[in-house]
C-alpha cells in the first residue's frame, strides 16, 4: 500500500544507501532500462573510434598515400612508393583535432543549456552531413576541411555519452557503463583496420581501397540517431532546471523502481543538487532566455572557480596523462611497425592482435574496477606503460639493427596496446565523469577531453616529425620522448588524483568541499545526510528550483 505522507529528507538517505548497497545483480534489475539507454549514447563512439583510427592507419595505406602524397622514391623493378608529407600527416591529424575541439566547446554549453540527449541527436545529423566531404575530397586541402567539419560532432561523442551513462545508471554500475565508452572507442578502432587490412587486396590503384572505408561510416549515426530520438533526458539535468516531475518521469524510464522508490530517488537527486549547489555558493540565473543563455555561456569560466578549480583540474589532469603517456603512439601503430621494417600486410595485422587485446583488456578494467580503486588502477597503469616505452627505447637505440629486434619493438607496443586498455584507457572515462560538480559536470568534462584534444595536437604533430623517413626520421626511437612525458604523468598522478570509487555524487561534494587530500580519500568518511552539513539541512526545507535557491543564496548573503 503506497504511502501518501509527505516525503522526509530521510527518503533520500534512504535511497542513497540502498544505492550504495545494492548488489551487482541488483543494479542490473532495477538499472536495466538505464543500462540500455546509457549503451546506445555510448555506441557514437564506436564511431568516433571507427573514424579516427581510419586517418591515422591512412598514412600507412598504399592507396591513399598515391592519392593523396608525393612520390617518394622508385625501387630498382620500377615500383614507385608514395608518402604523405610529414607536414600534412601533421595538419590531417590536427585539424581533426581542431574540430573536435570546437565541438566540445559548443556540446559543453548546449548540454548545459539543452541537455545531454539534443545535443548528441545534433551532434548525429551534422555527422551524417559532413561525411560527403572527405568521401568525395579530390585533394588534400578538401580532405583537410572534411576532417575539421567532421571533427565538430566528433567532439560531441567524446564526452556527451560517458557524461550521460554516469546519470542514468545506479552508482555499483558507473565504472562499468562509463568505461563502455573506451570499449566502443576500441571496437571502433578494431573495425577499421581490419576495413583497412582488407582493402588493402584492392590494389592502390583502386580509388574505392581509400573511399569505400570513409563510405562505411553513414552506417553509424542513423541507426544510433534512430533510438536516440526516443531517449529519456538526464534526471540530474532535469532537476538542474528546476523540472521536478519531469525528473521523476525520467527516473521512471530508466529504472524499474516502485513509485515510493521512485520518490525516494527523486529525493537523492534534489538533495545531491541541493548539497552541490550549497557547496559552490553559486546561484542560478534567471530563466529569462537572455538570463539562460548568459549563463550557459559562463559555464567554462565558473569551472576554474572556487571547489570546481580542483575538480576541473583533476578531469582535465586526468585527460592530459591519458593522452600524454605514449597512447597517441597506438593511433599511428601501422605506420610505427612499418617504421620498425614490417610491411604494410604485417603492420595491419598486427595492429588488429593488439587491438582485439585492447578489447579484452576493456573487459578486465570492468573486473579490475569493482575490487580496486580507479587512483590505484591508474597509477599503477601508467606505471607499467613507463615501463613499456621505456624498454621499446632501449632496444630501439641499443640493437634495432639486431636481426627480429624490430618485432621485439613491435609487440612490446601490442602489449602496451593491451595494458593500457586495462588501466589507463577506460578507467580515465570513470574518473572525468565522477569527479566534476553535479552543476558543471557537462562542461567540466568537455573542458577535460579539450585538453586532451589539444595534447592530441601537439602528438600529432610530433608522431609525424618523429616517424617519418621525410623528416627527423627516429623511427621506434620515438618511444624515448614518450617515456619522458609518461614519466610526468605518474608524478602528477600519484599526488594529484583522488580515489572516487564507491562514491556517491553528495559524498564527492562534501569530500573537495572539506579540502581533503587526494591520497586520503578513501579512507576519509563522510555523511551528506548529516544535520546542518554546509547548510544542506535548511535547504531541503524549500523547493528545488532554481529560482528558490537564488533567493535562499540572497537571503544567506544578506
Amino acid at each position: 500500500m503506497m504511502d501518501d505522507s509527505p516525503t522526509l529528507p530521510g527518503d533520500a538517505s534512504r535511497a542513497a544507501e540502498g544505492e550504495k548497497n545494492m548488489t551487482l545483480r541488483e543494479a542490473l534489475r532495477v538499472g536495466k532500462k538505464g543500462i540500455l539507454w546509457a549503451i546506445v549514447c555510448a555506441s557514437s563512439t564506436i564511431m568516433e573510434g571507427f573514424d579516427l583510427a581510419l586517418l591515422g592507419g591512412f598514412y600507412a595505406f598504399p592507396a591513399f598515400q598515391k592519392k593523396y602524397g608525393d612520390l617518394h622514391m622508385i625501387d630498382e623493378d620500377g615500383t614507385h612508393h608514395y608518402e604523405v608529407p610529414a607536414k600534412w600527416q601533421t595538419a590531417l591529424s590536427a585539424g581533426a583535432q581542431i574540430g573536435q575541439i570546437l565541438g566540445l566547446l559548443i556540446s559543453g554549453m548546449a548540454a548545459q543549456r539543452f541537455g545531454y540527449k539534443r545535443t548528441v541527436i545534433t551532434g548525429l545529423l551534422f555527422m551524417i552531413a559532413f561525411i560527403f566531404i572527405p568521401f568525395f575530397a579530390p585533394s588534400k586541402e578538401v580532405l583537410l576541411a572534411g576532417e575539421i567539419l567532421q571533427g565538430i560532432p566528433w567532439g560531441v561523442f567524446e564526452a556527451m555519452p560517458a557524461s550521460y551513462a554516469a546519470e542514468v545508471v545506479p552508482l555499483v554500475l558507473r565504472p562499468y557503463i562509463t568505461t563502455y565508452s573506451n570499449l566502443c572507442w576500441v571496437i571502433g578502432q578494431l573495425l577499421a583496420t581490419g576495413v583497412l587490412r582488407g582493402c588493402l587486396s584492392m590494389g592502390r590503384d583502386n580509388e574505392w581501397a581509400y573511399r569505400l572505408p570513409f563510405g562505411l561510416q553513414w552506417i553509424w549515426p542513423p541507426a544510433i540517431l534512430m533510438f536516440m530520438v526516443f531517449a529519456p533526458e538526464s534526471p540530474w539535468f532535469l532537476e538542474k532546471k528546476g523540472q521536478g516531475e519531469r525528473a521523476k518521469q525520467s527516473l521512471r524510464r530508466i529504472t524499474n523502481y516502485n513509485e515510493q522508490q521512485i520518490q525516494d530517488a527523486y529525493e537523492n537527486v534534489r538533495h545531491t543538487v541541493l548539497i552541490d549547489r550549497q557547496c559552490q555558493d553559486s546561484s542560478e540565473t534567471s530563466s529569462s532566455p537572455q538570463g539562460a543563455i548568459k549563463h550557459t555561456l559562463m559555464e567554462f569560466p565558473r569551472c576554474f572557480k572556487g571547489i570546481d578549480r580542483r575538480r576541473t583540474e583533476i578531469a582535465c589532469g586526468t585527460w592530459i596523462s591519458q593522452s600524454l603517456c605514449g597512447s597517441s603512439l597506438m593511433g599511428f601503430a601501422p605506420y610505427f611497425f612499418l617504421s620498425a621494417g614490417l610491411s604494410p600486410e604485417s603492420s595491419f595485422s598486427l595492429q588488429l592482435g593488439g587491438l582485439a587485446l585492447g578489447v579484452m583488456g576493456t573487459a578486465m578494467a570492468w573486473f579490475l574496477m569493482t575490487y580496486i580503486g580507479r587512483r590505484k588502477i591508474y597509477t599503477l597503469g601508467l606505471g607499467a606503460l613507463f615501463s613499456l616505452l621505456l624498454l621499446m627505447a632501449v632496444l630501439s637505440y641499443a640493437a634495432m639493427e639486431k636481426a627480429g629486434v624490430p618485432w621485439v619493438v613491435a609487440i612490446l607496443l601490442v602489449v602496451y596496446i593491451f595494458v593500457y586498455d586495462s588501466t589507463v584507457g577506460p578507467c580515465c572515462y570513470s574518473i572525468v565523469t565522477e569527479v566534476p560538480s553535479v552543476q558543471r559536470r557537462a562542461a567540466t568534462v568537455a573542458l577535460a577531453r579539450i585538453c586532451y584534444n589539444i595534447c592530441g595536437i601537439f602528438s600529432f604533430i610530433m608522431n609525424p616529425l618523429m616517424l617519418n623517413p621525410t623528416s627527423w626520421g627516429w623511427g621506434t626511437k620515438a618511444s624515448l620522448f614518450w617515456t619522458i612525458l609518461c614519466a610526468c604523468c605518474l608524478i602528477w598522478t600519484y599526488f594529484r588524483l583522488p580515489e572516487t570509487k564507491g562514491r556517491s555524487f553528495a559524498e564527492l561534494d562534501l569530500l573537495f568541499h572539506q579540502g581533503t587530500n587526494a591520497r586520503k580519500f578513501h579512507k576519509t568518511i563522510v555523511n551528506p545526510f548529516e544535520a546542518r552539513v554546509v547548510g544542506v539541512g535548511a535547504l531541503d526545507e524549500g523547493s528545488s528550483t532554481p529560482d528558490s535557491h537564488e533567493q535562499a543564496t540572497a537571503e544567506h548573503k544578506a
